[in-house]
């Protein structure tokens, strides 16, 4: 058992996230154009990441480029969705077509904007129904919980390993604490607003598992492409997408949910 859990960048990281929830919350609760603005500059961060590690390309200029079209594509989004996939698909083909890329790159450059544009879309469409803000803010609680105690709980108790192969550091232990901390705050969450406790268990379960999911899923991704952290902007987490990895899988269950029984 690891005692020595609050070294320097744990600290870092516990600090940084304090700060992310209450600008994040913050943003949510505000809602609307300034909300689009957080968005887009998420979008943007997000993508110069994510091109820097699934594409290689070296030029900041074509990088911002990129950047620059997926956010374009999720501010079309919310206009209209036609325009969107349009331009999408445009971006698309240029990028296929070209004799630079790699066919394995060529597959991440299509995954790129549905990945890292669809949640954000999702989430401000759900931000926008009735109780959108309280939807998003048990959902954001469960994330942030699963990821925390994932976190902390694999560090201070350690034993065997998840998937060495895929990510050296992430422990069973780890793993199933991390879910059942989803769990209990969505339990916490539902008993405060008087909700079905088994529908409490039940959604925060499944959005938890898909927290975990979304983490690996980056996780095989850097590993692929030999990178430690998506970047350096964050003190102890890395960069964005280090940070909002396990949120960018479970919005989509989020949207179907919502879809369903909202």
């Amino acid at each position: 058992m690891n005692i020595r859990i609050m070294n320097n960048n744990t600290i870092n990281r516990i600090l940084s996230s304090i700060i992310l929830i209450i600008f994040a919350l913050s943003s949510i609760y505000i809602g609307g154009k300034f909300l689009i603005l957080i968005l887009s500059a998420l979008v943007f961060i997000m993508t110069y990441e994510w091109v820097t590690i699934t594409e290689n390309v070296t030029s900041i200029v074509l990088k911002c480029t990129k950047s620059s079209f997926n956010v374009i594509i999720f501010l079309l989004s919310l206009l209209t969705i036609q325009f969107s996939i349009i331009f999408f698909i445009i971006i698309l083909l240029l990028n296929v077509i070209s004799k630079n890329t790699s066919k394995i790159n060529k597959l991440f450059v299509i995954l790129g904007p549905i990945y890292l544009c669809l949640p954000f879309i999702f989430l401000f469409e759900i931000r926008n129904v009735e109780n959108g803000f309280d939807i998003i803010l048990w959902f954001l609680l469960v994330v942030w919980s699963t990821d925390i105690f994932s976190y902390l709980c694999g560090k201070y108790f350690g034993g065997k390993k998840l998937w060495v192969s895929l990510s050296p550091n992430k422990t069973w232990s780890g793993f199933v604490l991390g879910i059942f901390a989803g769990i209990i705050t969505s339990l916490i969450c539902f008993y405060i607003k008087e909700y079905n406790i088994l529908s409490a268990m039940y959604f925060g379960l499944i959005i938890a598992i898909f927290t975990q999911l979304g983490d690996l899923f980056e996780s095989w991704i850097k590993r692929k492409h030999i990178i430690k952290d998506s970047g350096n902007l964050i003190p102890g987490h890395g960069g964005i997408l280090d940070r909002l990895d396990g949120l960018m899988i479970s919005s989509l269950i989020l949207y179907i949910g919502c879809t369903i029984y909202v």
